[in-house]
């Protein structure tokens, strides 16, 4: 069992990459990963999970997840080959595989997913009132009076 914390991000896999890798050698290699404390996860980090559980499997092993995270979460629904990887409620049940411990799909929680999109806001101008009465727009104060 390995667990992962803090930031899952393009700037990290590199260094995190080569440790699961490692824990790979095996001939049939299990591997558990406790996710709960991973705070942000990025596409690099939810391929790098990927790349790791495909590795795993092509040496006739597998990698399981356990406890995953909001940010992990995020992640299970759309990222091209998670449907594929194990992912348990807590790590007693990942270390044991048991299948009363499996988490289904269902909606995403929200996370702090950083490839997401930003909520997009009304295009409607926003008028202000200034100190002395007068309405002006977001594009400047208002013209002077003559």
């Amino acid at each position: 069992m390995l667990a992962l914390h803090g930031l899952l991000v393009e700037g990290t896999v590199a260094t995190v990459e080569p440790v699961l890798a490692g824990c790979l050698g095996a001939h049939e290699p299990r591997l558990v990963l406790d996710v709960s404390q991973v705070t942000v996860c990025d596409t690099a980090g939810a391929a790098l999970l990927v790349s790791v559980a495909e590795l795993a499997r092509d040496r006739g092993g597998e990698v399981r997840l356990a406890d995953p995270s909001p940010a992990i979460r995020s992640w299970l629904p759309v990222a091209a080959g998670m449907s594929a990887i194990a992912v348990f409620a807590t790590v007693e049940g990942a270390v044991g595989a048991d299948p009363r411990d499996l988490l289904t799909g269902g909606p995403p929680a929200a996370a702090n997913c950083v490839d997401e999109r930003p909520v997009l806001r009304s295009r409607r101008p926003r008028w202000r009132v200034n100190p002395s009465g007068r309405a002006r727009s977001r594009r400047g104060p208002a013209s002077p009076r003559r």
